[in-house]
């Protein structure tokens, strides 16, 4: 009996990981849910000790769990407790990645990344509704179709979903399956160039480029043809999406702004003045930083003495707008090596089946330049993608392992 209850929890969590995949780009509260539903399923199949031992092994994990135990030491320097554990609770939302490492079983990884690509359907279906303006919703205009996500976290929702679309293009031997894979990415790579989302746009160029280095032998193929996507994709977008016209005209104004009239009020002008003041509070607390929430206070402080331009940055300056910056400004060169730490492990993470190994690439390489913009690690949809992709690898890496063991 306990073997079969055993079974029945493992069978659950892998069906409800399917509905979590799902849910992923469409509700916030339908993630909290099904986070919920997925750790305490874990905690009732039991075997935690063995659960333990094997996560105890891989590094991916213990760079994790270095990171959230650094995030508590720094208790030690906040002036606000309570205002700081609150910040750290948010992690909660990365621990799917220890349920997938130990329990989705083989034949159910490819149908959870089918379950995401899928939630991300509807999603730019819901967009595209907007931007037509078929239906309204919540308050969502076709200037900018992002129905449940901030722009720049569904731009990068957009643009990692784009490129494993085109790594399927590159290796699918079936032409049928070939059209309806460029068929979607040719639509959700309209959706990107829709949205007001510089970052994920910019990040898809750059991924794209990776893609196609790591999909064919011959470089210099490999290299033109990502060359002439990109152009071909930016040359249309340019002259059909008024919004991504707008902003890259906006983009160009706002850089000229800050170097002739040292202006810090616009978008960029402000992420140029968050270097500036970050800089500042660097340097006062190189080695531990000023604390979770501390920073942002010593921020704002800087400001006000140093900064007089910059005042404006008060209003839309909640954080640093940067994820580099913020990590650094927090915790230190301490607490910002051992958060480089797990893109390093996953990075070095040994994939053999090749979707899987080009997605570990793929969506480095859009994560890590999209921090340079965007505090990516704090928020809800990019947290849960984060822990949908690491534990999915993870569960690629055992099952190998697994299969290698047996041989």
């Amino acid at each position: 009996m306990g073997k079969d209850k055993n079974l029945d929890f493992s069978q659950y969590i892998n069906y409800i990981a399917l509905a979590y995949a799902f849910i992923l780009p469409l509700s916030r509260a339908g993630i909290s849910f099904f986070t919920g539903m997925l750790v305490l399923l874990w905690l009732l199949e039991g075997n935690l000790v063995d659960k333990i031992k094997s996560l105890a092994k891989n590094k991916i994990a213990l760079a994790l769990t270095a990171f959230i135990v650094f995030n508590f030491i720094s208790l030690l320097w906040t002036d606000d407790v309570m205002a700081t554990l609150g910040y750290i609770r948010r992690y909660w939302y990365l621990l799917p990645i220890l349920v997938f490492y130990t329990s989705i079983q083989k034949e159910f990884i490819p149908k959870i990344l089918s379950a995401f690509i899928f939630g991300m359907f509807i999603s730019e279906i819901i967009a595209y509704g907007i931007f037509f303006e078929l239906w309204p919703f919540n308050n969502v205009t076709y200037r900018n179709p992002s129905p449940f996500m901030h722009h720049i976290e569904y731009s990068i929702f957009l643009a990692f979903t784009a490129l494993i679309l085109l790594g399927r293009i590159f290796n699918e031997k079936k032409i049928k399956y070939k059209f309806l894979y460029i068929f979607f990415f040719i639509t959700i790579s309209g959706n990107l160039f829709l949205t007001a989302g510089r970052t994920g746009q910019l990040a898809f160029v750059l991924g794209l480029f990776v893609l196609a280095l790591i999909s064919f032998k011959n470089k210099i193929k490999a290299f033109f043809i990502s060359l002439i996507l990109t152009v071909l994709i930016i040359g249309i977008a340019f002259n059909v999406s008024q919004t991504f016209h707008e902003r890259i005209i906006a983009a160009k104004e706002n850089l000229a702004s800050v170097i002739d009239k040292k202006d810090y009020c616009t978008s960029w002008g402000g992420r140029v003045g968050a270097w500036i003041v970050s800089k500042d509070i660097i340097i006062e607390s190189p080695l531990i930083g000023a604390g979770l929430v501390n920073n942002m206070h010593e921020f704002h402080k800087r400001i006000d003495m140093n900064y007089p331009e910059m005042k404006c940055m008060h209003e839309s300056f909640m954080h640093l707008h940067n994820q580099y910056l913020q990590i650094f400004t927090q915790l230190g060169i301490v607490g910002f090596v051992i958060f480089l730490s797990i893109f390093y492990q996953i990075a070095r993470l040994p994939i053999k089946q090749l979707e899987y190994k080009n997605i570990k690439y793929i969506y480095l390489t859009v994560l890590l330049f999209a921090f340079v913009s965007e505090v990516i690690f704090h928020r809800q949809f990019s947290m849960v993608l984060f822990a949908l992709v690491v534990g999915l690898l993870l569960a690629q890496n055992r099952i190998e392992n697994e299969v290698s063991s047996i041989k």
